[in-house]
């Protein structure tokens, strides 16, 4: 397992070696030279006064100069987090080593600058790079990379390396390598749980309660990864009458196919909806998961192209806002790794010359789901049996679909469904222009040997299909999707054929259906007009369904508002115009204020409602949800009745409450619940919240109290373990501690941790803490003299660093009294001495413990 670990300080104490250094120096005084704000000015010299610093017992100045720069650290070996440019790349080894001048800087061999991305053919003297061959020597990249220079932070463990562009290789922003894809523990599981009980009384109906229990169990073993989903239900009527219900909702198996970008699915799930419609199935699936390409590499984004004549500078905008700007070397440059930013408008390119000339040029960027990047695909393979244990007959099939993005501007895709005495083809575009981004798709159904109640034995024919979205600049209309499409009469889906097979009802067989979205901003404070609307109509049916909105919405201040008008009419041709206004306002102007929200509506049916709702959160972390309300309605009989309710939510480290009432008018109704799940790991079972698809085991031994910023209510139990609920896979997260709230005995050695789950992944992060009372140590020799400012401070025979003696022969120990120690200022052996500490019984009143030691000459 790799995990990615980035030290942050801890807020309540926490003394870096050259922060006691310092200290301890400004009792007297100490002078920090000014730094330059860029280029090396992280190696640049921190001179100290001399004269207010301790001497040794010869008369001799303490030797200062390792910490004449800044981020100096001792030579070694240090596992840390590495950045290029401000961007991660991983957790590495980084050897620190002593290289020309008595500086202390991270040293590079071939296979590490190889992995910083370095393109060595760009590189004019590679003559002192570090060849396979030599995996011993290493270098500093300022002098084999012109302009780069490395930066090293020993208390948060990070590197920083700044590499001119011109001399990386070209790789896609949002980049994270497969090999550091955390699988999790290697053997772990979870169950998810959510129980609800729901009491109604319907006045002279009678009183009925529902239980409800649902259950999400999971095992990891290596890749794999076995789900089972379930639920449970009973009713009771009141009247000694009960039901019970177990359904088995699903039971799968999945894993990565790595080199695939791709999952394998075997057992009962859906197949995917983005050519046909997504049916459940018994069986096995792989398909594409677009989830682990690089951010910069999702959905669609057109390649942007050109010529640069000189060390050109590239910006592109959308919109009027910057979002991306790079340099490219002379010649031609692909612009391949830009965010999907959907429907937002054209690119604006412009080009800037080393000697100032500009040129610009218009990129069209308008997406419709269908579209791909250039060069990408898109694929699924399912073959199984129908999944609904209702049904009689469940034909088997098979079912495929690709995708592949041809250019900027042309995307085709197909697919293919076969299954007993059913088949269906698709094939389609989706265009990019100036106009607008267009989609348009044929599928042809063949069924036959149908039952009585389909119209013939044999059908078949066609359904045509248009998406279409564009940003129009000139007034800033945004249609987001407008859909229609067009199905013959012996048209079938395969739920429709499904269907007919078991003779579910009458199949209403869709003939047209037309979708639109549409946003029309009014410009500054001005707001926004919308309108959103379907409408379909059938083959075997009368009339048709209509539903579509028009709605205005503004803010003003803290206070937004929605005021809209709608129609619907079903199929018998009953038309229904409902007409609402909604406003909202914080009542305060803390970031949690409580949100006042108060709507109405009325109907051309005469029904009408009211209602006043008050919402929000509390708690140190924020895990009390909360929401009251008063409502009045008005029935199309012209009835009248009124109520109110409230719910409250109460998220912990192990589990989500949850409780509500409500009246309206003769009825009433209670509910409690509680959510949440127990993980598997290998330091035992930990209790959580509901868990999300990739989840965190955090193990932070003695850090009892600690909040995890990540998750509302979670704070690290008193075993060491905290879960985090839901993390984002294939992409970096970053995991923190608030150490408010754990012991004065524990200190974090590190904050933050950073990892990329798989899909699934149950992932252990440990937080390495160290244990014991803090105590302040003061060292003197047996002649009573302090020891020098700077040394150091070691386990025995010379072990692992500790800590550095500050001003006064003052050290900050913790967790190593009784335990024989050493201190070091020089490296002959007179200028070295060990000691121990008690443990003092008394504080005195002081945050930390006092002690006295004398250090012994060895």
């Amino acid at each position: 397992m790799k995990h990615l670990k980035t030290r942050q300080p801890d807020s309540r104490w926490v003394l870096s070696p050259l922060s006691l250094l310092i200290c301890g120096l400004f009792g007297g005084q100490a002078a920090l030279a000014d730094a330059p704000a860029a280029g090396n000015a992280a190696l640049d010299d921190v001179q100290f006064n001399p004269v207010f610093i301790n001497q040794n017992a010869n008369g001799k100045q303490v030797d200062l100069s390792r910490f004449n720069q800044m981020d100096s650290a001792f030579p070694g070996n240090y596992r840390a987090d590495v950045y290029v440019n401000a961007t991660w790349l991983g957790r590495r080894d980084v050897l620190m080593k002593e290289l020309a001048e008595r500086k202390v800087l991270a040293c590079f061999n071939r296979a590490m600058l190889d992995d910083l991305g370095v393109d060595f053919s760009r590189l004019q003297n590679a003559v002192g790079v570090p060849g396979r061959d030599e995996p011993s020597r290493c270098v500093d990249i300022a002098t084999v990379v012109p302009g780069a220079f490395s930066r090293f932070n020993s208390a948060d463990l990070r590197l920083d390396v700044s590499i001119p562009q011109k001399y990386l290789r070209a790789q896609a922003r949002g980049y994270v390598a497969p090999e550091y894809w955390d699988a999790g523990a290697p053997f772990a599981g979870f169950l998810n749980y959510n129980a609800n009980t729901y009491r109604y009384d319907n006045g002279a109906a009678g009183k009925s309660t529902q239980y409800y229990l649902g259950t999400n169990a999971g095992l990891n073993v290596g890749l794999w990864r076995f789900r089972y989903n379930g639920t449970l239900t009973q009713q009771n009527n009141g009247k000694g009458q009960s039901e019970r219900n177990y359904q088995n909702a699903s039971a799968y198996v999945q894993r990565d196919m790595t080199d695939l970008r791709s999952v394998l699915t075997m057992g009962d799930y859906f197949t995917p909806s983005d050519l046909f419609g997504s049916v459940p199935f018994r069986g096995m699936q792989m398909s594409s998961d677009d989830r682990m390409q690089p951010e910069s590499q999702q959905g669609y984004a057109p390649v942007v192209r050109g010529v640069a004549e000189t060390n050109a500078k590239v910006s592109i905008r959308q919109n009027g806002n910057l979002i991306y700007e790079n340099a490219v070397p002379p010649g031609e440059f692909s612009i391949d790794d830009l965010y999907n930013t959907g429907f937002a408008g054209d690119l604006e390119v412009t080009v800037t010359e080393a000697d100032g000339r500009v040129r610009k040029f218009i990129v069209p960027y308008a997406a419709v789901p269908q579209l791909l990047r250039a060069g990408q695909s898109r694929y699924s393979f399912t073959a199984g049996q129908w999944r609904d244990s209702a049904l009689s007959k469940r034909p088997n099939f098979a079912q495929a679909t690709y995708q592949r993005g041809i250019s900027n501007s042309l995307t085709l895709y197909g697919g293919v469904i076969a299954a007993d005495h059913y088949q269906s083809a698709l094939f389609g575009s989706g265009i990019n222009t100036p106009l607008g981004a267009l989609a348009l798709d044929v599928t042809q159904s063949w069924a036959n040997e149908l039952p009585f109640n389909a119209p013939t034995s044999t059908m078949q024919g066609q359904s045509y299909r248009v998406t279409y979205s564009k940003l129009m600049e000139a007034t800033r209309t945004n249609f987001t999707v407008a859909a229609y499409r067009f199905s013959t009469s012996g048209f079938l889906e395969l739920s429709d054929y499904t269907n007919l097979l078991n003779q579910v009802g009458v199949v209403y067989r869709a003939k047209n259906k037309f979708q639109l979205n549409a946003d029309q901003p009014l410009g500054d404070r001005w707001g926004h007009v919308y309108l959103t609307g379907s409408t379909q109509d059938y083959w075997n049916q009368r009339g048709r369904d209509l539903t579509y909105q028009l709605g205005y919405s503004n803010n003003f201040k803290s206070v937004s508002f929605n005021l809209s008008a709608g129609r619907t009419q079903d199929s018998t041709g009953r038309i229904v115009n409902q007409y609402s206004l909604s406003v909202s306002m914080p009542l305060g102007r803390e970031p949690h204020s409580p949100l006042l929200t108060t709507s109405a509506s009325s109907s051309s049916d005469r029904s009408g409602t009211a209602q006043v709702n008050l919402s929000g959160t509390a708690g140190t972390l924020r895990n009390l949800n909360y929401s009251v309300y008063g409502s009045a309605n008005r029935d199309s009989n012209g009835g009248n009745n009124s109520g109110g309710g409230g719910n409250v939510q109460y998220a912990t480290s192990v589990a989500t409450l949850s409780a509500g009432a409500s009246v309206n008018g003769s009825n009433s109704q209670a509910n409690a619940g509680i959510s949440g799940a127990l993980v598997f790991h290998p330091g035992g079972v930990t209790p959580a919240q509901s868990l999300g698809e990739s989840i965190a085991v955090v193990e932070a031994p003695g850090a009892e109290g600690a909040a995890v910023s990540n998750t509302n209510g979670v704070r690290v139990n008193k075993s060491g373990y905290a879960v985090v609920t839901s993390l984002m896979p294939y992409r970096q997260n970053e995991i923190t501690l608030d150490p408010r709230g754990m012991s004065q005995d524990v200190e974090l050695q590190e904050t933050s941790v950073q990892d990329a789950p798989r899909a699934g992944a149950i992932v252990m992060l440990k937080f390495n803490t160290q244990q014991g009372k803090p105590v302040i140590v003061t060292l003197r020799r047996p002649d009573g003299s302090h020891l020098p400012v700077g040394a150091t401070v070691s386990t025995g025979n010379g072990g692992d660093f500790l800590t550095m003696v500050g001003q006064g022969g003052r050290a900050f120990l913790r967790g190593m009294e009784g335990k024989p120690l050493l201190v070091s200022w020089g490296s002959t052996q007179d200028q070295q001495c060990r000691f121990s500490y008690p443990l003092p019984q008394n504080t005195g009143g002081a945050a930390y413990l006092q002690a006295d030691a004398v250090c012994a000459p060895l």
